[in-house]
């Protein structure tokens, strides 16, 4: 076989034939790299183009969801009275996008006579139509989207339990004064020129160790007690045969650690209310209203009111005093909240106490219809709550009065009766010569003296511990008829008053009540620490619904709180 110099130098034998030809051409690899090369190279170029083109099309995407929401925000507005379509429509022909494709549909929910708007509601929808640079190349010209949104504004019944302290601390450092102002601004914001003032309803809750709830309120609720046979009935004249379980001096209700894992206060719950008394001397008179544990001349509960002016002139007629139980507040204010309490509301729309607005109230726990807020703010720490012991809280004491005995002139004693003489004490120990004591003046023991059994005046008459600490403050009541009658007596009247609840009880029974407002997130709750120490700090960041709704604030600065609490009840929301 022949080969050529060509074939010689390479040391290849060349082909003779076709098949050996076809042989040599599917073997011989070289160039295939470069091949695989080229096909790689586009294919990049194609991914980049992709990516490119996806970029281009998520930017133009944005840019139309933005435009859509802010629109649909404004047309969406109870304040507008704009066309929503033309409003839309407006908003993407200023962001230079293309309005014709955007398909706006508004729904209106009206009073029931037709006459005004509670509700609008916009949805729209805008087209995203784009060509492609790169992605033409593998025959896809056009990528299609679209953009959706609905914004809806209704006027929804807002519920606010609004509860301040008002304890003796709050009285300095211009406290008071600035919760004052922060409060009604609070007001303003809530209620003035916002289209659900008319669905808005604010509870004000004075608080300091008790909360004084107010006659009108408390007569619709279960606090009356009932009447107890006393068995056997003493054989004297005025002896009581039945006494009262509760009194209608003052309107502060006791509640126990139970009370505080629920919400609910309604008609048929039984309530106790706090004794009607004060503690110490008060020389032998008459213990003022504003010196009983439960100060019925504080500020009571105003509740459901939407009238701007009286809210504000109740937040004007606060005052300060007393200790501190945080906790009371809140289960008031969480009460006016509960559904339980409708019919109570009711009742006093009835009497014309409450606005026709309120009827009904408090709504549902349905956020769709009602939306229900707390705002608690002190500036302190729970403290200790008193009240008179069980055995003296209600009763027959020992203690008779014969209004016959108080005037005229007695030979006996030598002098003019005073209203002192009137009393009467039984001593059940002694014989029947000496089974009275009549303690005489307080401020001496020499006119006092023992008679006996039958020596008691036919007009007298038993008195329950009601009435005589109603008359008397507790110490003046151990020291007038028991210092020099019965020490064991004596002594055992000094300590009628008990502390019922201690600083670590009332913040656990505190903690309950928020952890029950806010389970299932039925209420709101926004907590104000306002120039609290930090066992008040901790209370309100505990309380609050999450770190967002606490404020900690001093000075003026209440105010921020308060308009930042205002305005986030009041925000519009963006849905879907």
């Amino acid at each position: 076989m022949r080969t050529s110099n060509l074939a010689r130098r390479f040391g290849a034998t060349r082909p003779t034939s076709v098949s050996e030809l076809k042989t040599e051409f599917a073997e011989d690899e070289r160039g295939s790299l470069t091949i695989f090369s080229l096909f790689l190279f586009v294919l990049i170029l194609l991914i980049a183009g992709l990516a490119v083109d996806l970029a281009r099309f998520e930017s133009e995407r944005v840019a139309v969801q933005n435009t859509l929401d802010s629109a649909i925000l404004s047309a969406s507005s109870l304040n507008q009275e704009a066309d929503a379509e033309t409003l839309v429509k407006d908003y993407f022909a200023k962001a230079g996008l293309d309005p014709d494709g955007v398909t706006v549909v508004e729904t209106q929910q009206l009073t029931g006579d037709g006459t005004g708007l509670v509700g609008r509601g916009v949805t729209a929808t805008a087209p995203i139509n784009m060509n492609t640079l790169f992605m033409s190349m593998m025959g896809i010209d056009e990528l299609n989207g679209g953009s959706g949104g609905r914004a809806y504004e209704a006027v929804q019944n807002i519920e606010i339990s609004l509860i301040v302290d008002i304890s003796g601390s709050m009285g300095q450092n211009s406290r008071l004064d600035n919760l004052k102002v922060a409060a009604k601004e609070f007001v303003d914001v809530v209620l003035t020129d916002n289209p659900s003032a008319d669905y808005t309803s604010i509870s004000i809750i004075p608080y300091n160790a008790t909360v004084v709830v107010g006659a009108e309120l408390l007569s619709r609720l279960n606090a009356g007690g009932g009447a107890v046979a006393v068995d056997p009935v003493p054989n004297y004249p005025g002896a009581m045969a039945t006494y009262r379980t509760e009194h209608n001096f003052s309107t502060c209700v006791r509640f126990e650690d139970d009370d505080f894992y629920t919400r609910a206060i309604s008609p048929t719950t039984p309530l106790n209310r706090v004794s009607h008394f004060m503690e110490g001397g008060n020389s032998y008179t008459k213990p003022s209203m504003n010196r009983r544990w439960c100060s019925e001349n504080r500020s009571s509960i105003l509740p459901l009111s939407n009238d701007p002016s009286v809210l504000k002139a109740h937040i004007d007629n606060l005052t300060s005093g007393g200790w501190t139980g945080i906790d009371n507040g809140m289960k008031w204010g969480v009460a006016l909240l509960d559904p339980a309490f409708a019919s109570v509301t009711t009742a006093m729309v009835d009497d014309s106490l409450l606005s026709e607005n309120v009827r009904g109230r408090p709504g549902r726990y349905d956020s769709a219809t009602t939306l229900k807020y707390v705002v608690l703010m002190t500036d302190g720490d729970n403290t200790i709550q008193r009240d008179l012991d069980t055995q003296f809280k209600t009763g027959p004491s020992r203690v008779w009065f014969s209004e016959s005995r108080t005037s005229g002139y007695d030979d006996a004693l030598g002098r003019e009766l005073t209203s002192y003489d009137g009393y009467f004490v039984e001593m059940p120990d002694n014989g029947d010569s000496d089974r009275w004591y009549v303690p005489g003046r307080p401020t001496t023991n020499n006119d006092d003296y023992y008679t006996d059994a039958a020596s008691l005046p036919a007009d007298a008459q038993q008195l329950d511990y009601i009435e005589l600490y109603d008359r008397f403050s507790v110490r003046d009541v151990a020291r007038f008829f028991f210092r020099e009658s019965d020490s064991a007596a004596e002594d055992a009247h000094e300590d009628a008053v008990g502390q019922t609840e201690g600083y670590a009880s009332i913040d656990t029974r505190l903690s309950d009540i928020c952890t029950a407002a806010k389970e299932g997130n039925r209420i709101t709750v926004f907590a104000i620490g306002f120039e609290a120490p930090t066992r008040g700090q901790d209370a309100m960041r505990d309380c609050a619904s999450s770190l967002g709704h606490y404020f900690d604030v001093e000075g003026t600065e209440i105010s921020d709180a308060f308009q930042s609490i205002a305005s986030q009840i009041t925000m519009l929301r963006l849905t879907e």
